[in-house]
């Protein structure tokens, strides 16, 4: 009995580049129509301060810095952490500021503080893990005013960011809308963009009078749905799709356990070239509905490239290698940055030896249709992230090797692993390895032909690729 394996290996190098750059802004002012005196505008402008203690303070304090009204200014962070040493707060608060009891001599400082600052009033959060073992950022508003806060509670960390961002600018919103002056004549500017352009003629679409300033930067913002749903692009949370192309060298081991008749003839391959493609599409990524939008549709393919099989020295024998994904994955954002997938479909997966004769009788050749099922992680680790997944393969049909013993019984699993480098916006290298393995098992008859106690079959992919995250 002699060994099946690869005759020969095309090479194949493959190169991506590119850059694409895409800007990102998003400012959106918050104004308030409320009664004359509470929104009477002083001669001054206004200033507050925005300060966050505890774990993720800077990414919390740029999250409330988004929505703050661009009429209000916020002092500088080093300025009001001065300030708050000089009224005595040299250490962080705590869990001081969420107990009732025990925040008085804190909050004098922080007013006391406010004061030396000369800001309207202090935005002070304390992120912290509360008794129930949950991430939360608790918030006051602190002025002047001595007595109820306009502000006191807390605001949960866990979901994505857009949801944090969403629960702050619900907590922290109208406050800042009822202390923030209006701006300078803003209704005159207003009627004369949206009638004739004002000095610019007719002003083109946008109606600013160069016909582009307000066209490109609604081109530039995180895209919206009717309902304000946020989405921002280039983001593995969030986004509307993403494309894969790699260069793929993969592998193949079949063998028998048990073997009773000599007729069995295993197989192996390694190092093999192949092209794959893969993507991602999640339509409803910019609508706020929490389950459809990190609903998406999968799919992927990889062939192997000018693959020859052999026995020993003879002559090679052309040999075919596909693999086909078709499915669906829900996408959930874990904590800060990580990304959890759930994903279900169809693999279709192909590896046929073209054998001539006799031969065409021992040769493994299987041509699964599997039902996948699988889970994935995506999980930062500085500069980088690190992609972990597994997957349970249940195959609905296997292909002719099986169809030679009697009771044939084939199960599968699968797994992944490799790392994601950031290399521009929106652009990520990828070095990813998969591994399928199939096991089954027979049941043996005196009179089979073919008979063994079962085989298993195993595939690994070391992929080189480039992808696009929009």
């Amino acid at each position: 009995m002699r060994k099946l394996t690869r005759f020969t290996t095309l090479s194949l190098s493959l190169s991506l580049c590119g850059r694409i750059l895409l800007g990102l802004s998003a400012a959106t002012a918050a104004t308030f129509a409320g009664s004359p005196v509470a929104l009477a505008a002083p001669k001054a402008s206004k200033s507050i301060a925005v300060h966050i203690e505890g774990p993720n303070a800077a990414a919390i304090r740029e999250d409330i810095l988004s929505f703050v009204p661009e009429t209000l200014e916020v002092v500088e962070p080093a300025a009001f952490s001065k300030s708050l040493k000089g009224a005595g707060q040299t250490k962080p608060v705590g869990d001081a500021l969420v107990i009732k009891a025990q925040r008085k001599k804190a909050l004098d400082r922080i007013r006391k503080a406010g004061k030396a600052a000369k800001v309207e009033g202090v935005i002070y959060g304390v992120s912290r893990t509360n008794k129930k073992k949950k991430k939360e950022v608790h918030l006051v508003y602190v002025d002047e005013s001595v007595g109820d806060l306009e502000v006191d509670s807390a605001v949960p960390l866990g979901g994505s960011r857009d949801d944090r961002k969403k629960a702050l600018e619900d907590l922290l919103g109208p406050m800042l809308a009822q202390i923030a002056p209006p701006p300078a004549a803003d209704e005159e500017k207003k009627d004369g963009e949206e009638g004739d352009g004002g000095d610019g003629g007719d002003g083109g679409e946008d109606g600013d009078g160069d016909g582009d300033g307000d066209g490109e930067k609604k081109a530039d913002e995180d895209e919206k749905d009717d309902g304000g749903a946020k989405r921002k692009r280039n983001d593995v949370r969030s986004a509307l799709f993403s494309v894969e192309l790699g260069l793929e060298f993969v592998g193949r081991w079949f063998d028998y356990s048990d073997p009773l008749s000599q007729n069995l003839r295993p197989y192996s391959v390694f190092g093999q070239p192949a092209l794959s493609l893969s993507g991602e599409l999640y339509p409803l990524a910019g609508t706020g509905i929490a389950v459809l939008k990190g609903l998406g549709i999968t799919a992927g393919y990889a062939q192997a490239l000018g693959l020859n099989s052999a026995v020993g020295d003879g002559e090679p024998i052309s040999t075919t290698y596909q693999r086909i994904n078709l499915g669906l994955r829900q996408r959930l954002s874990i904590g800060e940055s990580s990304v959890l997938g759930i994903s279900a479909g169809l693999r279709f997966l192909t590896f046929e030896i073209d054998a001539p004769g006799a031969l065409a009788n021992t040769v493994p050749n299987v041509s699964y249709t599997l039902f996948r099922a699988g889970l994935d992680a995506r999980v930062p680790v500085g500069p980088v992230a690190l992609a972990l997944g597994a997957d349970y393969l249940m195959p609905l049909s296997s292909g002719p090797v099986y169809d030679r013993f009697t009771g044939a019984s084939v199960q599968g699993i699968g797994a992944t692993a490799g790392v994601l480098i950031p290399v521009a916006t929106g652009i990520e290298a990828r070095l990813l390895l998969e591994y399928a393995r199939f096991f089954s098992s027979f049941q043996p008859e005196l009179t089979d032909t073919y008979a063994a106690g079962g085989a298993t079959d195993q595939y690994l992919g070391i992929r080189l690729a480039g992808a696009y995250i929009y």
